[in-house]
């Protein structure tokens, strides 16, 4: 008999068309799955938070004498998304006025009390365009005004007019001068900016003793005008002289007369806010904002950053009338209730 020898070899099986999985693959495909998964949740999530803060395209501050700030933003908006989240600067925020590419309103909340994050629904807006004033970007110490932010993207700013600039904490990148009034285009960072005021602080300042006195005289005048009508209406009536009667119309018109002239000769109130308190007066002493808009040719919100000043000064009251701002003058109103 012949021997032979036969080598052993493990055999193979072929795995094509079976649905079955050996115990090692099996545990390989279990470690794998949530791995997968929690990739796949963290995309999910940071996809809507890089879209969550609007790009800036345009940022522009104004300054005006009496330390206020008109903020101008322009920002890209992903218009997929139903909201985006923006930071304003400062801390007090009046006349927030939000549209977008069309000019249309929209809807803007704040997030927190004591943050400056604002939510604003886009409704399908890829540009947003932000107006508003504030009064806590400027500083004063005696005569010198102080301009401080720290901005995350140049910028423009616009310097009062009649104002020389003493110090600056950087470089402008660009810079001119149009009707007394400088602008610079500025880097980011941190940006500080002293100067102070040349003709209006001056009249500004000289304005306030001429009141008081005026207010004095006004006073002793009143006093003495009261006592003469006391002593002449007593030696009248002695003589029973009936004949001496003062309308009331008169009156009334003596006094509108009396009130229009006061105002134009109040130092406090800007020329261009008697135009406007003028304008009214003729006008029966209402008229609504639109047509203010329409006579003095100004956009929406500069018509209402001097009307928000009026009310301020007590020259003015604002009512809302069929979803429009009424202005009235305080002392016709009154008269007329």
């Amino acid at each position: 008999m012949n021997q032979e020898s036969v080598l052993c070899r493990r055999q193979e099986y072929s795995t094509e068309g079976r649905m079955l999985l050996s115990p090692t693959q099996a545990l390989t495909t279990m470690t794998l799955v949530p791995v997968a998964v929690f990739v796949l949740v963290l995309l999910a999530i940071s996809v809507p938070l890089q879209h969550s803060f609007g790009s800036n395209r345009t940022l522009d501050f104004s300054l005006f004498p009496d330390g206020s700030t008109h903020v101008f933003y322009e920002i890209e908006s992903n218009p997929l998304y139903p909201d985006v989240q923006v930071v304003l600067f400062g801390k007090s925020i009046e006349n927030l006025v939000v549209e977008d590419e069309n000019g249309f309103l929209l809807t803007t909340e704040k997030l927190e009390d004591n943050s400056n994050i604002f939510e604003i629904e886009t409704l399908g807006a890829s540009s947003i365009f932000i107006n508003y004033d504030t009064s806590s970007l400027v500083s004063k110490n005696g005569k010198v005004w102080s301009f401080t932010i720290h901005a995350t993207t140049e910028f423009t700013l616009h310097m009062p007019e009649n104002s020389v600039i003493v110090g600056m904490s950087t470089f402008p990148i660009d810079m001119n001068d149009d009707s007394n009034r400088t602008a610079m285009f500025l880097p980011n960072g941190p940006v500080e900016i002293t100067y102070f005021l040349t003709v209006a602080e001056s009249a500004q300042i000289g304005s306030v003793p001429e009141t008081e006195d005026s207010s004095q005289y006004l006073l002793i005048i009143g006093i003495v005008a009261i006592i003469a009508v006391v002593t002449a209406g007593i030696i009248f009536k002695s003589r029973k002289k009936s004949n001496i009667t003062i309308p009331a119309e008169p009156s009334q018109e003596t006094e509108n007369q009396y009130n229009l002239e006061s105002v134009m000769s109040d130092d406090d109130v800007r020329e261009d806010d008697k135009e406007i308190i003028k304008f009214i007066h003729e006008n029966g002493g209402e008229a609504l904002e639109s047509e203010l808009r329409k006579k003095f040719l100004q956009p929406r919100t500069t018509m209402w950053r001097a009307v928000k000043r009026l009310e301020r000064q007590g020259k003015i009251e604002i009512i809302k009338k069929d979803q429009q701002n009424l202005v009235k003058l305080k002392n016709l109103g009154a008269q007329n209730e």
